[in-house]
């Protein structure tokens, strides 16, 4: 039995075990029976609900089966064990989070599919300096450009390392130089930890979106507003970096001819290219006046997602590719915590016991980095950054007035700060981009970045704290 397996094998009667002796064996706790009975239901059912998310998160943890089926078998469970209404448990597929995801994956897809991105990146890279400094302050850049574009932070990360290592061997960076890690951490940086400044940027800003409070004004434009110091404090911040410590001792200058050529071998900007770059324009500027002329997002990718069908940009049969189906069921799936947590009282309980510990901490700064240092640890349990982000705002979220911070700063917190990489399994998207290298950049030669990312992400998240306060957000 080889370790995967046997690692799966664990994790599969570890969740049963789990669900078995807290669901059926021990005593419903007093604090937990009070909160239910509040919320209307009964202790006996929330120790039950309780059980059933341990036997997913150990699931998750161990990958036992794939992520959707897993948040299948959980709201299965919910309402098998819990005797909750299918309507109840399944209502968040109806949510606006869930369609949100369908319509922007088939913008992306169409993207993708007619070169649109590659377009605007090649485009882009004319303008930089044909030098070192030039071309990683480039990736930046373009990267956080077209940030918003695509909310597949995989199709993103790809294109950008890809790019960046046909940079790097124009430019004559050996394999495991610094010019060669130098130009790989601007091209991650630009298109990879730039997915949390939009809401748009990646599949888990939705997941974010999702869980927030329905009255907490945040919308496209918001967000993006709101996600300013962060970005300039972090980007800046990196590229300083990039370009002092991974400055290559010899370096060629890239001729401007090679990315006027890459750009001619596209031809010219028609047909379905054309039409994708009017529908994403389109996209994007409803995405942006959202609240001023109360379309909703999700309206607005299900017209984006329409008009890449009914163009033939997409055709028919992509409906089974295009959207990202497993990302759809797991998200939808999983969004259901908060709302079946707060009918049976778990998140009033989880308010009452964490109350004590936070009121304690009189720093709102030790509060944050704490947060940041747990989400971190709960990412080398939860792969799924989507699921890590809703377990740990199921947790927070209840307390947030007593910290004395919102839901969206906490969100943010855990959302910015679960981007690590310290293990392949944690960062999927990192782990993808790392092979488009062809072994020329070390994964364990990268970890060093990603502890210099959390330090910086964490740093800029406190000096937003007032900005976000001035805000509303």
């Amino acid at each position: 039995m080889n370790k995967r397996l046997k690692k799966k094998n664990i994790f599969l009667i570890l969740g049963i075990l789990m669900l078995v002796v807290i669901g059926y064996l021990l005593p419903v706790p007093a604090a937990l029976e009070h909160a239910a009975v509040q919320a209307g239901s009964t202790g006996k059912t929330a120790l039950r609900v309780l059980a059933v998310t341990v036997l997913a998160v150990c699931w998750w943890s161990g990958a036992v089966f794939p992520d959707w089926l897993t948040a299948i078998a959980m709201l299965t469970l919910w309402t098998l064990l819990g005797g909750f209404p299918f309507s109840t448990v399944f209502g968040s597929f109806a949510g606006t989070s869930t369609w949100i995801i369908f319509g922007a994956f088939c913008l992306a897809t169409a993207i993708s599919k007619t070169g649109l991105f590659k377009r605007l990146s090649w485009f882009l890279l004319q303008v930089f300096p044909p030098t070192f400094q030039g071309q990683t302050l480039a990736m930046i850049v373009i990267g956080l450009i077209c940030s918003p574009l695509i909310p597949s932070a995989t199709a993103k990360a790809l294109l950008g390392v890809s790019i960046a290592m046909g940079l790097a061997d124009t430019m004559e960076y050996a394999a495991d130089s610094k010019g060669r890690y130098g130009m790989f951490f601007a091209a991650w940086a630009g298109f990879g930890l730039s997915a949390p400044i939009f809401v748009s940027g990646s599949v888990y800003g939705y997941t974010l979106m999702g869980v927030l409070p329905e009255d907490c004004g945040i919308d496209w434009g918001k967000w993006a507003l709101a996600m300013i110091p962060w970005t300039i404090v972090v980007f800046v911040s990196l590229y300083v970096i990039i370009r002092f410590f991974f400055k290559p001792v010899d370096t060629v200058a890239l001729s401007k001819e090679y990315a006027r050529e890459q750009y001619r071998k596209l031809g010219k900007l028609e047909g379905k290219e054309l039409q994708t770059a009017i529908v994403l324009c389109a996209t994007v500027v409803l995405w942006t006046l959202e609240s001023r002329i109360g379309v909703n997002a999700s309206v607005s990718g299900m017209i984006a997602a329409f008009f890449c069908f009914a163009l033939g940009i997409l055709e028919p049969k992509e409906i089974y590719t295009a959207p990202n189906w497993n990302l759809v069921v797991f998200v939808g799936g999983v969004l259901s915590l908060g709302s079946i947590f707060s009918k049976v009282g778990i998140d009033l309980w989880v308010q009452e016991v964490l109350n004590p510990l936070f009121g304690r901490v009189s720093s709102t700064i030790l509060v944050c980095v704490l947060i940041a240092v747990i989400t971190i640890l709960v990412r080398f349990l939860l792969a799924a950054h989507s699921a890590a982000i809703i377990v740990m705002m199921a947790i927070f979220a209840p307390v947030a007035a007593t910290i004395g911070l919102s839901p969206f700063v906490i969100g943010m917190i855990i959302y910015t700060s679960g981007m690590c990489w310290f293990v392949p399994y944690q960062n999927v998207v990192f782990t993808t981009s790392i092979t488009c290298t062809e072994g020329k950049v070390k994964y364990k030669k990268t970890l060093l970045f990603c502890v210099i990312y959390e330090i910086i992400s964490m740093a800029a998240c406190l000096i937003s704290l007032p900005y976000w306060k001035m805000l509303g957000v």
